[in-house]
């Protein structure tokens, strides 16, 4: 085929225009196609990387979900372990209980017995908290009161039975306190933990914190802490109760117990009877006085108005009738004698 060189040429720069045309073309819109591109990864980056942090926030709980996914068909089991190990160690805790005893001794001597009974409180490592004589009918009586180890209550009351002549009267009391002194653990522990949270939070306070603040935080502490000493010193009080037991022992001397006898006669009992006889004759007195005053005299009273009333009636009527018996008559009038017919 027959081409012109000369018109070849003239047509090149054209063509060569085209192609440029075209590629310009193609290259815009291989950027706008990597813009988009890159607009639609960034959204997915962001879902990614939110993604990435949910499951990071989650990824320590993970373990726990597996565990229990895990051990599922031993949770029914395990729980009941539990359970029935936390009521073991509940029945195995040491019980706090507070030990009180009252007894009644009959001895030979008061003051010798009151001397006895405090060295067995000192032997004991206890001491004595209360004593007290008095007379009664010109013979010392008393009562002492001691306080010894917990452990030892049992042997002390078997050392107070041997030291008497005869018991009289014997308690024994026991209070369980165990609940009351657990409940009040975990009540300081919990305030214990408050306080703690409070006190970091006054020393932010004192750097960068307000006055009001500050004054705010340091009366909710001192309202911790009161509550903390409050409940300590409770349960002191309980601890000390628990360890060391209390028995109160009523001394009475023998001689209260023998009759006076000389002969046969036995003088104590004639003044016992007397006594009842003195007593239940003034009981009567006393019911006859009380009969008479809401009983007889009411009813006399009743009985005695018309009495009174028919009495002060006949009475009246009587004077009336003797003052008109009294009353004189008017006097007649004087007749002249006849005259003598014959003058």
């Amino acid at each position: 085929m027959n081409t012109n060189p000369q018109k070849f040429f003239n047509l090149l720069p054209k063509r060569i225009s085209g192609f440029t045309s075209f590629g310009l073309v193609l290259v815009g819109l291989l950027v706008m196609l990597t813009a988009c591109g890159g607009a639609s990864e960034a959204p997915m980056l962001q879902s990614a990387s939110d993604s990435g942090a949910v499951e990071r926030a989650v990824a320590p709980e993970a373990p726990a979900e597996e565990a229990i996914s895990g051990n599922y068909d031993d949770a029914p089991g395990t729980a009941v372990d539990d359970i029935l190990a936390n009521a073991v160690a509940a029945a195995q805790q040491p019980r706090v209980i507070i030990y009180t005893g009252d007894i009644a001794l009959v001895i030979k001597d008061t003051r010798t017995a009151v001397k006895e009974i405090t060295a067995l409180a000192v032997e004991k490592d206890g001491y004595v908290s209360n004593s007290n004589i008095y007379q009664s009918n010109e013979v010392p009586r008393g009562s002492i009161t001691i306080r010894v180890p917990a452990e030892l209550y049992a042997e002390t009351l078997a050392a107070l039975r041997d030291m008497a002549i005869r018991v009289e009267r014997e308690n024994t009391n026991t209070q369980d306190v165990t609940e009351e002194f657990t409940d009040l653990q975990a009540r300081k522990t919990n305030l214990e933990y408050t306080e703690s949270a409070l006190q970091t939070l006054l020393d932010e306070r004192q750097r960068v914190g307000s006055t009001s603040d500050i004054l705010e935080v340091y009366r909710e502490l001192t309202n911790i802490r009161g509550q903390i000493e409050q409940i300590e010193g409770r349960m002191r009080y309980l601890a000390n109760q628990a360890a060391m037991s209390t028995i109160t022992v009523d001394l009475t001397p023998d001689v209260l117990y023998q009759p006076v006898s000389v002969a046969g006669w036995e003088p104590q009992g004639v003044a016992k009877e007397a006594v009842q006889a003195l007593v239940a004759a003034l009981q009567g007195l006393i019911n006859l006085l009380i009969w008479v005053i809401i009983f007889v005299l009411p009813l006399l009273i009743l009985l005695l108005i018309p009495v009174v009333f028919v009495i002060w009636l006949g009475r009246t009527l009587w004077k009336r009738r003797q003052g008109n018996k009294q009353t004189p008559a008017a006097p007649a009038p004087a007749q002249t004698p006849p005259a003598d017919k014959s003058k």
